[in-house]
């Protein structure tokens, strides 16, 4: 009988335990910290898209610039026109001019920058849009 009457008092103080019991402290308050990890996470990830993407742009509108530079295009209509379609991969809303002024060859890209993040988290603190200028001497 002694045994039957340890059992009940164990399961009737167990509640009572459960409130003092300290050893799951750490999991809360893991659990109060994951969603500024995750965000912190997720500033990062948005953050290092858009400058890949900026890069990504850089890279095309110099390539374009060279490639008229030398001759692989004829017009400036042909060079934006081909910057465009290159980007199209990175923002359908791509926006290229270009000129030629006394030798030299200056194009200005126009993107929103809600193309540009994957997340969506600098949406509403970024800039409208991203303005990329380049200019590239003309070769010929």
């Amino acid at each position: 009988m002694a045994a039957c009457d340890n059992s009940v008092t164990q399961w009737t103080s167990a509640p009572h335990a459960w409130w003092r019991r300290d050893d799951g402290s750490a999991t809360i308050e893991a659990v109060l910290w994951m969603p500024f990890f995750l965000a912190a996470f997720t500033f990062v990830v948005d953050g290092t898209m858009i400058f890949h993407n900026h890069s990504q742009i850089l890279r095309v509108v110099q390539d374009a610039n060279r490639g008229l530079s030398v001759g692989r295009y004829d017009t400036e209509a042909e060079t934006e026109t081909e910057i465009e379609a290159r980007l199209a991969s990175v923002s359908p809303n791509t926006n290229a001019t270009t000129s030629i002024s006394a030798g030299v060859i200056r194009t200005t890209v126009t993107v929103p920058a809600a193309d540009l993040d994957v997340i969506g988290m600098f949406a509403g603190l970024a800039a409208p849009t991203l303005t990329l200028t380049t200019q590239h001497f003309l070769e010929q």
